[in-house]
């Protein structure tokens, strides 16, 4: 018979340093709402705990509730002026609603009001990137790694800082940093860790990691990967694998989760360019990826109609259930509004939930039906004049068929694309365009919508050009 629970066990269990301490640990394996309530237990006990409303506030942020989060920091504030962590995370609240200014000031008094705090310098970081301040951000990783040497987080987030300013060697150098800081899971592989040695006669395994996009720039590294040595095994999502194939250079394809083959050796894509290709000035322009022909015939729509129209792909969105979706993504609307312009044909190639926002748009072509993986989406986006798009894989895509690809970069880009530059060193094809300022679409749209339509004047003066016959040249053929 089990002992009877009295009131001052009960009040023992449920007291305020054991609550926080339950939930700090929840939040430790990002389980933030059941962080939440034990924290609301908490409060409800000590109210004027400066400390619970900030960590309330920390775990609104992570369930993506920001302007509860912005009333939960501004509490604790207000409860204690002084409380360095509360400026933190107000400052990141700031950062995930495009206010990189305000996010700034805010991380910055977090730092002066406690300096030795590693997290506050790498905050501090992390705003920095945001505003497109990448300079200031590496002083900001470097100051958090001198407090704390080896931090996992703050070496990872440096390496994307270097990547994006073009210092590649020390970049690479970081970019394994992303293991220990939980960016990329823990896993069990095969073999030991490849340094890019040749293997003949032996066996390589490289896993998937990251994105879909992030795949797709990393392919270009597995032809040198394959020409150092034996058999070479890619662990792939299936919806590549036939595109990826088409390459030929790959020995065998895994389903990503399913079990892996015994190997020698093993590597992670993402690490492959950096072990095969540091320097994207070196790689050749030529198309690494190419359509696979007998998918064109699927595509019968992007040859009907007016031959003579601009034929134009168009995307919206990347992945909804990618957290800073938010910030690359934008609204159907938008392109319509710039680039639905006498002489153009859009294409959708829009998948998932986003395509909803063409009910009602029948003069936009959802070719959505048709894309059953990315050998298909390779195969239109041939056929296509141009490709228009926010950041997603598609946009890889294109660069590495090396089509001609606009793409409309949001708040705080992914580091591939890159500082202030309006090419890619990755993609010879592909066109930047950035918000003045950092942040707002509108100045992106206005700018790529005023290039199209320049493109498209001096198509039609090349047209007349082409086809204008001077009449007198006519009369003396005739005589």
């Amino acid at each position: 018979m089990n002992a009877a629970v009295t009131p001052a066990a009960t009040e023992r269990a449920e007291s305020v340093p054991t609550l926080v301490a339950a939930a700090i640990s929840l939040i430790e394996q990002q389980r933030y709402q059941q962080a939440a309530a034990v924290l609301d237990r908490a409060l409800a006990q000590r109210p004027g705990d400066n400390e619970i409303w900030n960590a309330l506030g920390l775990c609104a942020r992570e369930l993506g509730h920001y302007q509860a989060a912005l009333a939960l920091c501004r509490r604790a504030i207000a409860l204690d002026p002084r409380l360095a962590g509360a400026w933190s995370n107000i400052g990141l609240v700031y950062r995930d609603l495009a206010m990189p200014e305000t996010a700034m000031a805010c991380l910055k008094r977090a730092v002066e009001l406690q300096p030795g705090e590693r997290g506050h310098h790498h905050n501090l970081g992390v705003g920095c990137v945001a505003a497109m301040r990448h300079r200031d951000a590496l002083a900001a990783f470097d100051a958090a790694l001198t407090l704390e040497p080896g931090n996992a987080r703050s070496t990872y987030s440096r390496a994307l800082c270097h990547l994006a300013l073009g210092d590649f060697r020390r970049g690479w150098a970081d970019y394994r940093a992303r293991f220990a800081a939980g960016i990329v899971p823990p896993r069990r592989l095969p073999g030991n860790p490849w340094a890019a040695q040749p293997y003949g006669g032996q066996r390589l395994v490289v896993a998937f990691e990251q994105g879909l996009g992030d795949g797709i720039w990393a392919a270009r590294a597995l032809a040198p990967a394959k020409a150092l040595g034996g058999e070479l095994i890619v662990e792939c999502p299936e919806t590549l694998i036939p595109l990826l194939a088409s390459m030929g250079v790959v020995d065998r394809f895994v389903p990503y989760g399913r079990l892996l083959p015994d190997a020698a050796w093993h590597a992670h894509l993402c690490d492959l360019p950096g072990l095969l290709l540091p320097d994207p000035r070196e790689v050749r322009a030529a198309p690494y990826l190419r359509s696979i022909p007998s998918r064109h015939h699927k595509f019968r729509v992007l040859r009907e109609g007016a031959d003579d129209a601009v034929k134009i792909g168009i995307v919206w969105s990347g992945n909804t259930r990618f957290k800073r979706n938010m910030h690359r993504a934008t609204a159907l609307r938008r392109f319509i509004d710039a680039f639905a312009l006498p002489g153009v044909r859009l294409f959708s190639l829009q998948k998932g939930s986003p395509e909803a926002e063409l009910r009602g748009h029948p003069e936009i072509v959802d070719l959505a039906p048709l894309l059953e993986d990315f050998a298909d989406t390779a195969a239109a986006v041939d056929q296509l004049d141009l490709v228009i798009m926010t950041d997603t894989a598609v946009a890889h895509l294109a660069g590495a068929l090396v089509r001609p690809v606009w793409v409309l970069l949001g708040y705080d880009p992914a580091w591939l694309w890159m500082v202030e530059r309006s090419d890619s060193p990755w993609y010879p094809s592909l066109r930047l365009f950035r918000p003045l300022g950092g942040i707002g679409w509108d100045s992106v749209f206005a700018a790529a919508a005023a290039e199209l339509k320049r493109l498209l004047v001096s198509r039609f003066r090349s047209s007349l050009s082409s086809s204008h016959v001077p009449e007198r040249t006519s009369e003396s053929q005739g005589r």
